[in-house]
């Protein structure tokens, strides 16, 4: 276990995270999967459907930033038992309103836009956390393992969920979300001698926001990195949001279709984290987050172009291993040479320009559709992200002399 794929759970508290996250995780997924049939059916309305999935985004756009001020303000595992508790209780009021029939489209803004709150608090503080589980020799496997749990939970989730909604309806989807919660708030009570960098509560989190800010715009490699990051972020959604259109129009699916497209990305990305949790060395991180940048919109491209159904998942396979590759790696890179004192302030910048520019990318990339053809557009994206890769290398990541 010290050299494998699994190295980083020799550490007692990654290990209590690694199993409460995979219980929480397959909870999350099978709500996320179910919240939208669950609009559907009550409004049979696209454009709800769209607006809730905004909200549930935005937010780590607007938010994440200034909450990696708060991440470096306050204790991690703390923040992380507050945003746990509140994600449990909007699953257990979601649940109660479904089961007992009274749920309403105005119900779920409220609640999707309480969850997006939450995640831009959750997500930095996590992010940041890692290191203070595992320290910096495992913490790039650290990183692929937490992937990892997002991606195979993203596959049995939703298969999970399908089941549950067709035997005794999405409110019970919310339910054992919210019960899922509880596994993740013990193992975090549960955890001791957690390696905590001390924070200095005398300047406060809107100066911490700013010279957080200023850190970031001050290092060529990370402002590069996170800009990189944001690009994919952005450019990811338009085969995602997109992919119905494919399914159905261009490859003349049914629904089984879309499930075999979503789980091919799925199938890459956990491809993407096995490479990264079973690499011995840190060296070259910044040459295979360009390469990985670069094949992932090659990847893309070749997607949009492709007539055969063969093809198409096994371009899309490699989309999203590269693209967790890309992600991972910037991930370890950014925090290994971020100062400590640093890190939840600029793990806040990342979850922004990973996270949050995805809704971003859904609207324009519908509306790109919408006047020209979803193959086009995603080929316009996936050539812009190569075009833009290679001018940041040549800028920032070009070998010094």
């Amino acid at each position: 276990m010290n050299n494998g794929i699994f190295k980083s759970l020799r550490h007692k508290n990654f290990r209590l995270f690694f199993i409460g996250q995979t219980v929480s995780m397959t909870g999350s997924w099978i709500q996320i999967t179910a919240l939208p049939w669950l609009v559907y059916r009550l409004t049979n309305s696209a454009i709800l459907l769209g607006l809730v999935g905004f909200l549930s985004q935005i937010f780590v756009l607007l938010f994440s930033a200034i909450s990696g001020a708060v991440a470096d303000h306050y204790s991690k595992r703390k923040l992380l038992i507050i945003t746990q508790t509140l994600l449990m209780l909007q699953a257990v009021i979601l649940a109660a309103l479904t089961i007992s029939g009274k749920i309403q489209i105005s119900h779920i803004i409220i609640l999707v836009t309480f969850i997006g709150i939450v995640f831009a608090l959750d997500m930095p503080v996590r992010q940041a956390f890692l290191i203070e589980m595992v320290g910096r020799e495992d913490l790039m496997n650290a990183i692929a393992l937490n992937s990892a749990i997002v991606n195979a939970s993203r596959l049995v989730g939703p298969a999970i969920a399908g089941i549950l909604i067709a035997a005794v309806g999405e409110g019970y989807c919310f339910l054992i979300n919210g019960i899922s919660f509880i596994g993740v708030i013990i193992v975090l009570y549960l955890m001791k001698n957690i390696s905590l960098n001390p924070v200095d509560k005398a300047v406060s989190v809107t100066k911490k926001f700013f010279s957080g800010l200023k850190y970031v715009r001050s290092s060529k490699t990370i402002s590069s990195i996170l800009f990189l990051c944001a690009m994919t972020g952005l450019i990811s959604a338009f085969p995602m949001v997109l992919m119905p259109v494919f399914v159905k129009d261009v490859f003349h699916l049914h629904s089984s279709g879309l499930g075999i497209f979503m789980s091919a990305i799925g199938v890459g990305a956990i491809l993407g984290t096995v490479k990264v949790a079973t690499r011995k060395s840190t060296e070259g991180l910044e040459r295979l987050i360009v390469h990985s940048a670069v094949g992932f919109g090659l990847g893309v491209v070749a997607f949009s172009l492709s007539k055969n159904i063969f093809f198409a998942v096994l371009f899309l396979i490699l989309s999203g291993y590269f693209m967790i590759l890309q992600m991972a790696s910037s991930n370890t890179l950014i925090q290994l040479i971020t100062s400590d004192n640093m890190r939840g302030r600029v793990m806040g910048f990342f979850t922004m320009a990973f996270m949050g520019f995805a809704p971003i990318g859904c609207l324009v990339s519908g509306f790109i559709a919408h006047k020209i053809s979803a193959p086009l557009t995603v080929v316009i994206g996936g050539l812009l992200s190569v075009v833009i890769t290679i001018i940041v290398e040549k800028k920032i990541f070009a070998k010094k002399s």
